[in-house]
C-alpha cells in the first residue's frame, strides 16, 4: 500500500522540500487553522536552504482546503522545483515538520497509512445494498447502490398453504436480490485493490450473501455486528464496529509478518535485522518488507545520494553505492525513500511486538552469500531506532 500511494515520487528528483502539517478541521479554538501552522514551517524550510519559489509552492498546497472534516495530516513534497506529492491522510501528525535535503520526508505518510486499509462497506437489506469504497487513505473514494428486481419482500400473516407459498416467494426474492449484490461486489473486488469487504445489515440478507459469495469474495468478507440500511441506525455503534474489524485485520496482518520474520531470522535466510544489515539489503534491492519500531524520539541519521538506493551508514558507503554528493539525513527519510525506490512495503511495530536489533529488520526477496545477516556495531547517532528526529522537527 505504501509503494502504491507514493508511486508518483518514483521519477522525482531532489533536493526535496517536505512538510507534514496538521490540516485538521475540528475547531479553531484548538488551533485548527493551517495558515497558522504554515508560517513556522515556511521559516524552517528557508533556514534549511529551500528556495523561495519552492516554499511558496508548498505553502499554496499545504494551506489549500481539503474538503474534509475531522483530524487530518497533510504531507506535501516538492522536488525539482515543483510539488510532486500532496496527500491528505487520516489523523493528526505527531508534530508539524519541515525538511529540506537529499531524501523526501515520508515517514508521516507511512505512519498514517499504518492505521488504514482499503475496504468496502456494504450496508445490506433484503432489497439490495449500499456499497462504499474506502481507499488506502481512509477516505471514501466511490459509492454504488444495488437494488434488486424482485420485490415480494413482506412476510404474510396467517398460515396454511397460501402462507407457505408466499413465504417461499419472499425467500426467493431475498436470494435473487442478494445474488445481484454478490455479483456487484465480486466485480468491485476484481477491479479494486481492497483487503476487506465489511458487511452489515439484515440478518437474513447477510446470511444469504455469505452463502452465495464466490471464493474470491468470501475470502475477504467480514460480517460487522452493527449498522445497515435501516433508518435510525446507530452511526456511532457502526463506526466503532467497523474500527474494531479493521483493527483486528491489521493486527492479523502484523502477526503474519512477524511470524515470517521470526522464522527467517532464526534460519538466517530471507531476513536480516539491525541498521547495518538492513541498509545493505536496501542498497541491493533485496527488501520485500521492512519492519520498523516507530520511535518519534530517534536521532538516527544516514547518508543519502541522488537516487533512493544510494544510502549508507557513512558518506563513503553512500559514495560506493553511486552517490556523487551524499548528504546526512534523517534515517527514517532515507529508509522510506529507499522503500519507494525498490517497491518494498513497511510494517510498523510496537515496543513489545518483537526484539529486533536497532528497532529495524526486513523480510527479503532473496538471500545469497553477500547478504549481511550479522549486525554491525552502531555508528555514532545510530543507537536509536530510525524515527522522527526530535531536533529537526
Amino acid at each position: 500500500m505504501l509503494s502504491a500511494v507514493l508511486a508518483p515520487l518514483k521519477d522525482a528528483a531532489g533536493p526535496f522540500a517536505s512538510v507534514a502539517i496538521d490540516a485538521s478541521r475540528v475547531s479553531r479554538a484548538t488551533g485548527d487553522d493551517p495558515e497558522q501552522h504554515w508560517e513556522p514551517l515556511a521559516r524552517k524550510l528557508r533556514e534549511r536552504g529551500a528556495p523561495d519559489d519552492v516554499v511558496e509552492a508548498i505553502g499554496t498546497a499545504a494551506t489549500a482546503g481539503t474538503g474534509l472534516g475531522g483530524e487530518r495530516t497533510r504531507v506535501v513534497v516538492a522536488g525539482g522545483g515543483r510539488v510532486v506529492l500532496d496527500e491528505v491522510l487520516p489523523g493528526r501528525p505527531v508534530r508539524d515538520e519541515a525538511q529540506y535535503g537529499a531524501a523526501p520526508h515520508l515517514m508521516p505518510v507511512a505512519r498514517a497509512l499504518a492505521t488504514t486499509c482499503p475496504h468496502l462497506l456494504v450496508r445490506l437489506d433484503r432489497t439490495g445494498a449500499d456499497i462504499e469504497l474506502v481507499g488506502p487513505r481512509g477516505a471514501a473514494e466511490g459509492h454504488a447502490t444495488v437494488e434488486g428486481d424482485h420485490d415480494v419482500l413482506h412476510k404474510f400473516g396467517g398460515g396454511g398453504w397460501s402462507h407457505r407459498r408466499f413465504q417461499e416467494r419472499v425467500e426467493d426474492s431475498v436470494a435473487r436480490n442478494t445474488e445481484q449484490v454478490a455479483k456487484q461486489l465480486r466485480t468491485i473486488v476484481q477491479q479494486e485493490d481492497v483487503e476487506l469487504v465489511l458487511v452489515m445489515g439484515e440478518e437474513q440478507a447477510v446470511a444469504e450473501l455469505q452463502h452465495q459469495a464466490p471464493e474470491e469474495l468470501a475470502s475477504v468478507l467480514v460480517v460487522v455486528d452493527s449498522g445497515g440500511r435501516a433508518a435510525g441506525t446507530d452511526e456511532q455503534a457502526e463506526e466503532e464496529a467497523v474500527r474494531a474489524a479493521l483493527d483486528a485485520h491489521r493486527a492479523e496482518q502484523r502477526a503474519q509478518v512477524l511470524d515470517e520474520l521470526r522464522e527467517q531470522l532464526s534460519r538466517q535466510q530471507r531476513a536480516v535485522d539491525g541498521l547495518g544489515p538492513v541498509v545493505h539489503a536496501l542498497r541491493r534491492g533485496q527488501v520485500d518488507r521492512l519492519v520498523l519500531r516507530d520511535d518519534p524520539t530517534s536521532t538516527a541519521t544516514l547518508w543519502a545520494g541522488e537516487q533512493p538506493l544510494q544510502l549508507g551508514l557513512t558518506e563513503q558507503e553512500a559514495r560506493d553505492a553511486g552517490a556523487q554528493s551524499p548528504q546526512e539525513v534523517r534515517a527514517d527519510a532515507a529508509i522510506t525513500w529507499a522503500l519507494v525506490g525498490s517497491d518494498a512495503e513497511l510494517t510498523l511495530v510496537e515496543d513489545d511486538d518483537l526484539e529486533i536489533t536497532d528497532g529495524i529488520a526486513a523480510v527479503l526477496r532473496w538471500s545469497d552469500e553477500a547478504t549481511e545477516h550479522t549486525g554491525v556495531p552502531s555508528m555514532p547517532g545510530h543507537g536509536q531506532p530510525p524515527g522522527t528526529t526530535a531536533d529537526n522537527a
